[in-house]
């Protein structure tokens, strides 16, 4: 393809990119469903991985609505000699594991060129995470996928570096980042109200781009019906709302849809939409109204759907025995650092579907014990799915499936007061977590998908 660079919708962040004959797949997602069932694409779809032939896939970070294992197997299966490029260490070694023969890290801030296509890393307050800028045939693209810039002044610092690098004077599409998320406001009863300062500072930064077009990527999926609720508290800002506030903000800036199926065609200084046009690579299943729809008031009370149909009887003792063991040494290792002379009680509440399981673990001084009861002082409380954190200690998903499916609620109340008045204290609100890491169940996650997918189709040979 000449004169410029084609960007291909296949939903939520998922891009195909077509510049100087080379094809680039950003952050392939090919499942309708990804979080292990907690969240859908809207619309839902049907992508021909067959007809991609990347010569590149691009992988951003290790979130799983970007780095999905099961869609980098497939396509592994398909063409093995794609090149996977990723900031993040974890992300490279899932891709060599399930059949990927060439994979490069590449951290932000980094320029690669290419033959006829240059690409540019740009940078994150996150951790092993990148944007990416793709230049062909004067055509810009800026590609923010996730990635946290400070404020204005840091977009500004980041073109100032980029656009020399690829000799152009501006940018010409930006996929941009625009919802300001309350992900685990509801369930950490934090505050759900909307927004303003976090949406108005990203408008800031979209309009500090000076794009001549931009289109609002990502965040293109809902729960699925089981917790469809939180549709109501995490998505504050529609589409549409974006799309009449960036002309506002930015005048000389026109606003696209994100369109699953479009094609985006790319020109050094104009950007046009082909509704249609990437409809050999996609197809959307018909559908209704968009199921996010902004209405924070009463949450349920917390439910376990038990996606897995496991056995209460298998999961109950071995819940109970991590409780009383394990997450209350990790408590007791970490209770000097919490800022406080007194005992702290965290209270945990396991819901299973037929039964919940209730403890106290009174930490301080001595160490931790543990009372099966929920003391109603409790300093801390943590409130969980009991079939999601079973399957967090067996290694088959993540805190992050189950705190993003309403499946793990927290609260605090703990602190230290004396005669210099009331402090907080240092201690996590999730706390389950001292049980057990976030990065850890990442890892261990990430690590049973590819084992799973290897072994199973080692098993089929």
């Amino acid at each position: 393809m000449a004169h410029g660079v084609d960007w291909s919708c296949l939903g939520h962040a998922m891009w195909l990119v077509e510049a100087a004959g080379l094809r680039l797949l950003c952050d392939p997602l090919l499942e309708p469903e990804h979080h292990g069932g907690v969240f859908e694409m809207v619309p839902r779809r049907t992508v021909n991985a067959a007809a991609l032939f990347p010569d590149f896939v691009l992988v951003s970070h290790r979130h799983p609505d970007h780095f999905d294992v099961p869609s980098l197997h497939r396509l592994a299966r398909l063409d093995p000699d794609a090149v996977v490029v990723t900031p993040d260490t974890l992300v490279a070694w899932a891709a060599r594991a399930v059949g990927f023969r060439t994979v490069h890290m590449l951290p932000p801030g980094q320029q690669v060129q290419l033959e006829g296509v240059r690409l540019v890393t740009t940078p994150s307050l996150g951790a092993d995470e990148w944007g990416v800028v793709v230049a062909a045939d004067g055509a810009v693209v800026w590609n923010q996928v996730d990635a946290v810039l400070r404020d204005v002044d840091h977009v500004r610092q980041v073109l100032s570096t980029v656009l020399p690098a690829v000799g152009a004077p501006a940018v010409d599409l930006a996929l941009a980042r625009w919802q300001p998320m309350l992900e685990i406001a509801a369930t950490l009863g934090r505050r759900t109200s909307f927004p303003y300062a976090d949406y108005g500072e990203l408008l800031a930064q979209v309009a500090a781009i000076r794009a001549h077009a931009v289109v609002p990527s990502a965040n293109g999926a809902a729960h699925v019906q089981s917790f469809r609720w939180l549709d109501r508290f995490v998505f504050p800002v529609s589409e549409a709302r974006f799309l009449r506030d960036v002309p506002q903000v930015s005048p000389g800036t026109t606003a696209f849809p994100l369109r699953v199926g479009g094609r985006y065609r790319v020109r050094a200084g104009s950007v046009t939409l082909q509704p249609r046009g990437a409809a050999d690579l996609v197809d959307c299943e018909p559908g209704g109204a968009d199921p996010r729809d902004y209405r924070p008031f009463a949450i349920p009370e917390l439910s376990d759907p038990n996606l897995g149909g496991h056995d209460e009887a298998l999961m109950r003792p071995r819940v109970d025995a991590w409780i009383c063991e394990t997450l209350a040494a990790g408590l007791a290792k970490a209770w000097p650092s919490m800022g406080v002379q007194l005992l702290l009680r965290f209270g945990v509440e396991v819901v299973f579907p037929r039964a919940c399981d209730r403890f106290t673990v009174h930490v301080g001084p001595d160490g931790a014990r543990v009372v099966k009861t929920l003391e109603p002082d409790w300093d801390l409380i943590n409130v969980v799915a009991g079939s999601m954190l079973w399957e967090v200690l067996e290694g088959r998903r993540h805190w992050g499936d189950v705190l993003l499916a309403g499946g793990l609620r927290a609260a605090t109340r703990a602190y230290a007061v004396d005669e210099a008045g009331l402090r907080p204290a240092s201690v996590g609100e999730t706390f389950l977590y001292y049980g057990l890491s976030y990065d850890d169940a990442v890892e261990r996650a990430v690590r049973w998908q590819v084992e799973s997918l290897t072994q199973s189709r080692a098993a089929k040979k």
